[in-house]
């Protein structure tokens, strides 16, 4: 056995897409990245194989549309779903693709490695050693011991990593089979399919490799309750029923069932001084919408944002500690407060809304619970954030056509000013934002134009022509037509008689 020693600025626990997202821009931006996967086999089994349009800007600014064209992909498949109502609709979108989630994964490695990614892999960490941004971390690799030097630990090494959970929703699990292509029926070949039914919903979709995967995500206690340690008869039972699947109820399966935990989580350890969790060790979203993928990958390039801030600083001040853990826990908490909401109400138009699994899911609150966890920062910021998301109705926009020139103008007396964090050049700022009852989040920017304090004369009331004149000097013509514009409309500026 041999022994090496190395130092890196990040080492990164874990070659998913999260993991890779982040090595990827870390290198842009200047940083030796070293990455660390434990599986001795890769590609590994995934199952996430759907991935939402928003993913192609990540790839973009990853500069990887070369390396990801070869990756075998589906695109264009419509939908047929049954959840408002018992009867099929069909829904056509032209961005989501089905991927091969192994060869994705591999194709975000090598691109890794092309650029000069340092990979261990088999790889596990024995120990760590050290303080934050000065960290030992022993490694053993099949050629031996390792030790690397390392300023931050990124932890991207999946749901099993993360020990204080704040569950996000109620009790969700998925098992999910596979048919061989000579065994899916002509119907089902060129569609994804979801249905919701009474104890849950099933997902299927045709894959790059031409098998069919069908998923049945259920509540694992309803299961056990009625099916105790009969799993393949729960999802044939469920295909059975159904409108979509019942085809393919008594299919043979290409290979074992599989089955996951699919709770939404929230990791409340996720931001320690010099180590991060990224993708599912931080956090993990109700597969419904099928952007688990995405939120990931944009997560992690927020995380990289918050180390840049404290790495590229002179001497790592506390200052920008304080702006990138503040950066870097709002993100995450708005995360998984936008995802629950968007959720429930989606749970909630479920045709079959009235039984107890969809009921559960579409009044779920992110309640505290009992004991330490009940005051922790990250899940009292989970509440207020959910309480907003409730509170929030959007408001009709006042046509432009009623804008009177004559009538002096005010910010509205309902606005207040909030702090808010923003990216500004790949680092955090701290920036002052309006916040209004009309408004569905606080905002700093508009037209790539900080509002405040260049709006902070309209607290007291102006005539119009002298606001757009003031603002003019900052923003120019354009720019102060269009964020006057936008302001009134929503209420934010009001006129008065």
């Amino acid at each position: 056995m041999t022994s090496t020693e190395s130092a890196v600025d990040v080492l990164i626990i874990g070659a998913g897409p999260a993991g890779l997202t982040a090595a990827l821009r870390l290198l842009q931006l200047g940083y030796r990245v070293q990455v660390l996967e434990r599986s001795a086999t890769w590609p590994r089994p995934q199952i996430g194989e759907a991935l939402t349009p928003g993913i192609r800007n990540i790839i973009a600014m990853l500069d990887a549309n070369e390396a990801m064209q070869a990756v075998p992909h589906l695109a264009g498949l419509a939908t047929r779903l049954c959840w408002r109502s018992k009867q099929p609709e069909i829904i056509r979108h032209g961005d989501a693709a089905v991927v091969n989630r192994a060869a994705f994964d591999t194709a975000l490695l090598q691109l890794a490695l092309q650029r000069g990614i340092s990979l261990a892999m088999p790889a596990q960490v024995q120990d760590i050693k050290g303080s934050p941004y000065d960290w030992q971390i022993s490694i053993k690799t099949n050629a031996g011991a390792q030790q690397t030097h390392a300023r931050f630990i990124l932890d991207a090494s999946g749901r099993s990593s993360s020990q204080q959970q704040h569950a996000c929703a109620p009790r969700l699990s998925a098992i999910w089979a596979e048919l061989s292509p000579e065994h899916i029926p002509a119907e089902l070949a060129n569609f994804t399919q979801v249905e919701a039914l009474e104890h849950g919903w099933l997902w299927g979709t045709r894959l790059p490799d031409r098998r069919y995967r069908i998923m049945l995500l259920s509540d694992p206690h309803t299961a056990h309750q009625q099916m105790p340690g009969q799993a393949e008869q729960w999802l044939r039972s469920h295909c059975a029923s159904s409108q979509l699947f019942s085809a393919v109820a008594q299919t043979p399966y290409a290979g074992r069932l599989q089955a996951c935990a699919a709770t939404p989580y929230l990791s409340l350890d996720s931001w320690q001084d010099g180590r991060l969790k990224l993708g599912d060790a931080a956090f993990a979203l109700d597969p419904v919408s099928s952007s688990g993928v995405e939120k990931a990958m944009r997560f992690s390039l927020q995380a990289v944002v918050a180390i840049h801030t404290i790495l590229s600083g002179p001497g790592e001040k506390e200052d920008s500690h304080e702006l990138a853990r503040n950066f870097f826990e709002q993100r995450l908490i708005e995360t998984s407060a936008r995802h629950s909401y968007w959720t429930q109400s989606y749970y909630a138009q479920a045709w079959c809304n009235d039984s107890p699994f969809w009921q559960e899911r579409a009044g779920f609150k992110n309640a505290s619970g009992t004991g330490a966890a009940s005051a922790h920062p990250l899940v009292l910021a989970l509440q207020e954030q959910s309480q907003q998301l409730n509170d929030y109705r959007p408001t009709e926009l006042k046509p432009l056509a009623a804008f009177n020139p004559h009538q002096h103008l005010r910010i509205h007396p309902a606005t207040s000013m909030v702090t808010s964090y923003c990216v500004v050049d790949d680092k955090v700022q701290k920036q002052l934002a309006l916040n209004h009852p009309n408004l569905e989040r606080p905002i700093s920017f508009l037209e790539n134009q900080a509002l405040l304090p260049h709006l902070d004369f309209l607290w007291q009331p102006q005539p119009p022509a002298h606001a757009l004149k003031k603002l003019e000097t900052v923003m120019g013509t354009q720019n102060s037509q269009k964020i006057t514009a936008w302001l009134w409309q929503r209420g934010i500026l009001e006129s008065l008689a």
